[in-house]
């Protein structure tokens, strides 16, 4: 393992906060965690360098310009910029405006915070603008509560956390949109798959009865609905068979048939896949 290393400087103004906690070892493994957090105005020649600190830290820029060094790229941060980054790998931030570079940040760990980073990542970049005040209010909340801690503040603070990544990732991969923001073919394609998801049917024959690219089908379906159309399919017959595997007794075959899939070998390595069970493992221990 790499040792933690860091250079800074720390040119803030008076009335900056920041608070550093040392969470439990019981919290640590409970929760989602704050290691630090703070809301810094900070003036050139403001900057931290660090590498190997197993953190993830998340800067929301409230004013001014700051510029971010990170994994080969450089950021320029503006009003309304977030970023979010492993501290495990190199990098480095400073304040690059005549004015004081403010923002609100958190370092913070625990939970599920690798795998929502790596869906943080999923489009690329660290950064994105933020469209709403959601995070600046999250982030209010969760300073307020350092000021008088009690014994309810981890278990709230790991809730805020848990908001706070799912909005971030819904932002950055611009999940956050309205029902009239989509097409209306998503919602028809979703409807015919919940209604003949038995039958045969693929991307190539999608594409024929909606007369639409089946790349572009894929991705815009993926994008709305979560989850790629042959993907939901799948889960569709993956659920009725859970259904008649629990609550009748047909043979396997029988099953796969009933669920659309012709080839009784192929259903069963599909459903072990999906499940981590066979079928009948799981109608035994169903």
């Amino acid at each position: 393992m790499n040792d933690f290393w860091q250079k800074a400087n720390h040119s803030w103004t008076s009335d900056s906060t920041r608070y550093i906690l040392t969470p439990s070892k019981k919290n640590q493994e409970m929760f989602y965690f704050i290691q630090e957090i703070g809301h810094f105005k900070a003036f050139q020649p403001y900057y931290t360098e660090r590498e190997h600190l197993a953190s993830y830290l998340m800067k929301y820029t409230l004013s001014g310009q700051g510029r971010l060094h990170y994994q080969g790229q450089t950021y320029v941060l503006e009003k309304g910029d977030v970023f979010l980054i492993d501290c495990q790998h190199y990098q480095y931030y400073e304040t690059i405006s005549d004015e004081p570079w403010e923002m609100a940040w958190v370092h913070f760990h625990g939970g599920a915070s690798p795998l929502f980073y790596q869906d943080y990542l999923k489009n690329g970049g660290q950064t994105f603008k933020t469209r709403t005040k959601r995070i600046g209010r999250i982030m209010e909340n969760l300073l307020q509560l350092q000021v008088n801690r009690n014994a309810r503040t981890d278990f709230t603070c790991s809730l805020l956390l848990h908001e706070l990544l799912n909005e971030l990732v819904i932002q950055k991969n611009e999940l956050d949109f309205l029902e009239t923001d989509v097409p209306s073919y998503i919602f028809a394609l979703q409807t015919f798959l919940d209604d003949h998801f038995q039958e045969a049917i693929t991307l190539d024959s999608l594409e024929k009865s909606f007369m639409i690219n089946k790349y572009q089908l894929n991705k815009e379906f993926s994008k709305y609905i979560g989850t790629p159309p042959i993907e939901y399919l799948i889960a569709k017959r993956m659920n009725l068979a859970k259904d008649l595997l629990r609550y009748t007794t047909k043979p396997i075959k029988e099953i796969a048939m009933d669920v659309g899939i012709e080839n009784t070998p192929y259903f069963s390595r599909l459903f072990k896949i999906k499940t981590g069970v066979t079928p009948n493992t799981y109608r035994k221990n169903g």
